[in-house]
């Protein structure tokens, strides 16, 4: 087992990103990138990303360096890969299932339960609908990281938080670790609070 890096090329947030691959075993995957000291949320399906000022370190945690061409021929031979048509299903499976965990009804757009990933990115102002909201936390005794483009937006993420977290305590969980990605469809705003079993 190996974990394998290609040249970081492509442009984003003012530095060029790579991404990081094992050829058999996610374990492996998220052991290697947290010794590179890559952050759990740089995971996304199958592949860390990473920017180009964190090779030293990804070289330290003893990553094999290959170029672009063998990172791909690598990914298509593994049983880790998803194809990019076949990822928008992935995260909507993934969503699913991590609602369910929690009892959570209806699913959000996106959602991920734990320190692994990311959702889809929050859409733009001038495309995204009244109330729309990304919600980010790493640490149940921390503030979540908010993204919104109104109060409507403020206010549905901050409810939405409270509603994860009973549902995470019901767990036994200090409260809610993850992501949340919600872009209503329509006007009738959020239905947090019903449960998959109906109560």
């Amino acid at each position: 087992m190996t974990v394998y890096a290609d040249t970081p090329r492509w442009p984003r947030y003012g530095t060029v990103w790579g991404h990081l691959i094992s050829d058999t075993s996610l374990a492996e995957l998220h052991e290697a990138a947290a010794r590179a000291g890559l952050p759990p949320r740089a995971f996304d399906l199958d592949h860390y990303d990473w920017p180009l000022e964190r090779r030293a370190d990804l070289e330290a945690a003893g990553v094999t360096f290959v170029g672009d061409r063998e990172l791909t021929r690598l990914l298509l031979a593994s049983p880790l890969r998803i194809r990019g048509r076949d990822r928008p299903a992935a995260r909507a499976t993934r969503s699913a299932e991590h609602a369910a965990d929690l009892g959570l009804h209806p699913v959000p757009t996106d959602l991920i339960v734990g320190p692994y990933g990311h959702v889809d990115p929050l859409p733009p102002q001038d495309t995204a609908p009244p109330g729309a909201f990304r919600l980010t936390r790493d640490d149940p005794a921390a503030p979540p990281r908010l993204e919104h483009h109104d109060h409507a937006g403020r206010t549905a993420a901050l409810a939405f938080l409270e509603h994860l977290d009973t549902l995470s305590r019901e767990r036994g969980q200090a409260g809610f670790i993850g992501q949340v990605l919600s872009v209503p469809r329509d006007s009738s705003g959020p239905t947090w609070g019903r449960r998959a079993d109906g109560a």
